[in-house]
């Protein structure tokens, strides 16, 4: 390779005296996309090289700013030429890396070049390029601060009160047969950013809808549009302190998980509803002043609504209930469970080990649930399970209590209760796998018994000594 460049160096000294004002013309050009870099960060730069007939060979070097920029890749001497005498132009790629604060000029130095057919060496011309080297503070300093509208409508209505970017509430009405509309909004710098623009979905009622204009710098300000879908009559209802409307179009209703589409009847109108026979619930959709749609329980009796919670665990989906009572050796209190605060029970002896009182909406069958907050998982509660290990917790304390005093009551006590946690744990575990095979084993409840008691015979098992050689 350093023959051939030789050769070519050779020709371009040889042919330097023939050159003539017919001789072919050409350039050769760095450019790049990037106008300001971050320090620390890379950029292209391409150099491309064009000639009025099929290239021959060439020459050319790069010199750059070092104090601003590095060269990560590319050769900064290039000499190089072309065997099939088809080609006009060529492109180098180069990668830089910003290293401080400047402007970082790139440039391109001591330029010849040949045509492939008259191989006679003439001067291409050349440009260079720069990039603005900045710091990540310079950079975000120079970021627009606008975050304000330019203009806002809603395609073939007029909103209320006239635009204005400093105002950021406005209202819009329209018929009943309405169930979308089209909202045009264009920020004041173009850098920034706005939310929920285009074609957007309504319902009867109060529609909420938020334009958040994003600044480059980041900053927000939002403008809201309420859209009010006119209803001749609608359904109000009051529940909690809030007032709602009954949703009547069944496509804004998302299906709740073992429930069936039905139509059901409240005051006097045909609204959409979702049934199940294993949870005997008629669920309704009920929406807020701000908009936002909502499942609630619809008791048709009594012409009341309940709030429709769904507690998804890897496996099971429950509506937890009121705890019916609180069970041995735990203590009630409230937990948030998937964002919902929930009645629970805690262990105490574990406060780790949390039971809920729900109905299972796959099975409609209702009871106590283990909660596994490390999984978000449920598994059925079996009360025999933890009445043996209450029952010995409760024994041994007393014994530590009545035969021991002083500080040793403190240490043995957390001795055992650190066994008897791993225990329980394990002994979880083992109840989890049956857990997931309950359908063959449900009427079974010795093969839980059976278990429970095989588990405590093997921690309580004495340990062999190991025979010393």
């Amino acid at each position: 390779m350093n023959k051939i460049r030789h050769i070519i160096v050779v020709l371009f000294t040889t042919f330097a005296f023939f050159t003539s004002v017919n001789a072919a013309s050409g350039s050769i050009t760095a450019s790049t996309g990037t106008k300001v870099a971050t320090v620390g960060s890379t950029f292209k730069v391409t150099v491309k090289l064009n000639c009025s007939e099929a290239l021959g060979a060439w020459d050319f070097g790069i010199s750059y700013d070092s104090s601003n920029i590095s060269l990560v890749s590319g050769d900064t001497h290039v000499v190089d030429s072309t065997k099939d005498g088809t080609s006009r132009s060529k492109t180098y790629t180069y990668v830089f890396k910003a290293i401080k604060s400047g402007t970082a000029n790139i440039r391109i130095t001591g330029a010849a070049m040949t045509g492939f057919d008259e191989m006679r060496t003439f001067t291409p011309s050349t440009s260079g390029t720069s990039v603005t080297v900045k710091t990540k503070a310079e950079v975000e300093a120079s970021y627009s601060k606008d975050n304000n509208l330019k203009s806002l409508s809603v395609e073939g209505y007029e909103i209320s009160p006239a635009f204005n970017k400093d105002t950021t509430e406005y209202s819009v009405s329209v018929p009943d047969t309405v169930t979308s509309i089209k909202i045009n909004a264009s920020p004041n710098d173009q850098t920034a950013r706005v939310t929920n623009t285009g074609d957007i979905d309504i319902s009867e009622g109060v529609n909420k809808i938020e334009l958040v204009v994003t600044a480059q710098n980041g900053s927000t300000k939002t403008y809201t549009l309420i859209v009010n879908v006119q209803d001749l009559n609608p359904i109000t209802v009051t529940n909690g302190g809030i007032d709602y409307t009954v949703v009547k179009k069944a496509d804004l209703l998302t299906e709740p998980v073992g429930h069936t589409p039905v139509t059901i009847t409240i005051n006097g109108e045909e609204v959409p509803a979702f049934k199940s026979e294993l949870t005997n619930f008629t669920i309704v959709g009920l929406k807020d002043a701000d908009g936002k749609i909502s499942l609630f329980i619809y008791d048709e009796e009594t012409n009341t609504y309940t709030p429709y919670i769904e507690l998804k665990g890897s496996s099971l989906i429950l509506f937890p209930k009121e705890l019916p009572e609180v069970l041995t050796g735990f203590t009630k209190t409230t937990l948030d469970i998937n964002e919902i605060p929930c009645e629970v029970l805690t262990n105490d002896i574990d406060q780790s080990l949390i039971v809920i009182y729900a109905l299972n909406i796959e099975n409609g069958e209702e009871g106590y649930y283990i909660y596994d907050k490390n999984t978000n998982g449920f598994v059925t509660y079996t009360k025999s399970l933890f009445d043996k290990f209450i029952e010995e917790n409760k024994e041994l304390k007393l014994y530590f209590l009545a035969s021991i005093s002083g500080a040793g009551v403190l240490l043995l006590i957390s001795i055992y209760l650190a066994s008897k946690k791993a225990k329980l744990k394990r002994l979880l575990k083992k109840f989890s796998k049956i857990e997931e095979n309950k359908d063959e084993i449900i009427e079974n409840d010795d093969l839980i018994e059976e278990t429970v008691s095989e588990e405590i015979v093997i921690q309580n098992r004495p340990k062999k000594k190991k025979k010393r050689k």
